[in-house]
């Protein structure tokens, strides 16, 4: 059996008797460089009822052109479009939208099968919602430079003192019971980078059983925002997010 019919059959017999549709939720922004190869050897091995659905926000490339090229050649795909740049808003479109029974949330950089085929099995217990993907408990398959790994730690650091997380990572992949969090994404109050943290925080205290997974990570090219942007808007987020959820937020 070559290694694509195994995925294949992988991700076939993962997932669980009582989930017919597996939705995979992709945000992009100007993503022209690596939209094909990365979705197009993905599309190829899905199996009966899984589907992706990329969520194009704001690109000023060629990623919406390209995009739909790709939907005319492959049926497990589709996209909606947003007008403006806004990776959480992405998100939480996606998954407001989708009526599959499981919810892949994934990034078009990483595309992690292997973490797909071992989330979809823990979904498979009753005693798991969701599984989150951490970069933390990758170890040495986490390949980024240690600049971003020292990030990761600190933002796990505020992650626990600030929100109360009992984990270590709100920014991977995951993979979850779509009826489990319906009701989350639409109490979400912020958006942008910051919505991944408030849905799994809110899913947390709303009782959602959570596992960490380690996932693979490799990067294929730098991240669109750099670092020193994103840790003062890190900070901030978070602090905003501690205000609404512990000081009369909705919770």
């Amino acid at each position: 059996m070559n290694k694509v019919i195994s995925i294949t059959e992988s991700l076939r017999e993962a997932r669980p008797d009582n989930a017919s549709t597996v939705g995979i939720i992709v945000p992009v922004f100007n993503e022209e460089s690596i939209l094909e190869s990365q979705l197009v050897p993905v599309l190829k091995i899905l199996p009966a009822g899984f589907r992706i659905t990329i969520v194009e926000n704001g690109s000023t490339d060629r990623t919406e052109e390209l995009l739909h090229d790709l939907e005319e050649r492959y049926t497990a795909l589709d996209s909606i479009s947003l007008p403006l740049p806004n990776y959480g808003l992405a998100m939480k479109t996606g998954l407001i939208k989708s009526q599959a029974d499981i919810v892949i949330i994934d990034d078009l950089d990483v595309l992690d099968t292997d973490f797909w085929i071992r989330g979809l099995r823990l979904l498979c217990k009753d005693d798991i919602d969701l599984v989150q993907g951490s970069k933390v408990l990758a170890g040495k398959n986490d390949r980024r430079p240690l600049i971003r790994k020292a990030a990761t730690l600190a933002l796990t650091f505020l992650l626990r003192s600030f929100l109360g997380y009992s984990g270590t990572d709100t920014h991977g992949p995951k993979v979850v019971w779509r009826d489990a969090i319906k009701d989350i994404p639409p109490r979400c109050e912020y958006e942008l980078d910051i919505f991944p943290t408030e849905l799994v925080i809110r899913a947390q205290k709303s009782g959602i059983r959570i596992r960490e997974i380690p996932i693979h990570l490799r990067e294929i090219r730098a991240t669109p925002l750099p670092l020193i942007k994103r840790v003062p808007r890190a900070l901030r987020d978070i602090w905003r997010l501690h205000r609404s959820l512990y000081r009369g937020g909705r919770g």
